[in-house]
């Protein structure tokens, strides 16, 4: 049996609030998607929101996305062929 696939913290948890799913600013999002708040990461996640549709949207002048619709686009990607 395979065991199941760990998931960031709280991340598409049915009763998370948007307070918790919502990333403020490519730090952020660089940290949940590759571990690593570096300007590499956050260009990657730059790149990724401009070219690879990456869903994120702005604030202000922030960028934002959500912990659940990422994780979901992943998903998404790796079913794709």
């Amino acid at each position: 049996m395979n065991a199941p696939v760990a998931r960031p913290l709280g991340a598409n948890d049915p009763g998370l609030s948007l307070a918790h799913d919502l990333m403020s600013g490519a730090e952020a999002i660089a940290l949940f998607m590759f571990g690593d708040g570096s300007e590499p990461s956050r260009r990657k996640v730059y790149h990724a929101a401009d070219k690879l549709g990456l869903p994120c949207f702005k604030i202000g002048g922030t960028l934002c996305a959500r912990r659940s619709t990422i994780l979901a686009w992943i998903e998404r990607q790796e079913n794709t062929d």
